[in-house]
């Protein structure tokens, strides 16, 4: 098993669908311990966070912020609080503007 601290940083730049902000490998399974979404839309940003569990067929919301001021960051998780994603589960976004920079601080653990 190897442990690989990673960040995932994605740029969202539609609005109203869901966007993929971290794809975990078929091989690993990945700790998400900080999560940041910063709005550089030019006005306030109301987003949704969601997990697809793979092995499930399903997926479920897990976040929700309705007025993100622009420029600003919401930390979503920290202090403790993480996600757990298994094998090729996803972790998504669904804004209503755009820009929006995330950046999810992962440590993913890989099977030999």
């Amino acid at each position: 098993m190897a442990n690989t601290y990673k960040n995932s940083i994605a740029n969202i730049t539609a609005t109203g669908s869901d966007e993929v902000v971290y794809n975990c490998p078929s091989n690993a399974t990945a700790i998400i311990n900080t999560l940041f979404v910063y709005n550089r839309a030019g006005g306030s940003a109301a987003f949704t966070l969601k997990l697809t569990d793979t092995s499930a067929s399903s997926s479920t919301s897990i976040y929700y912020n309705s007025a993100l001021a622009n420029l600003t960051t919401d930390t979503v998780l920290g202090s403790g609080n993480v996600v757990v994603l298994e094998d090729s589960d996803i972790l998504k976004i669904n804004t209503d503007a755009q820009p929006v920079d995330v950046t999810a601080s992962v440590l993913q653990i890989t099977r030999a």
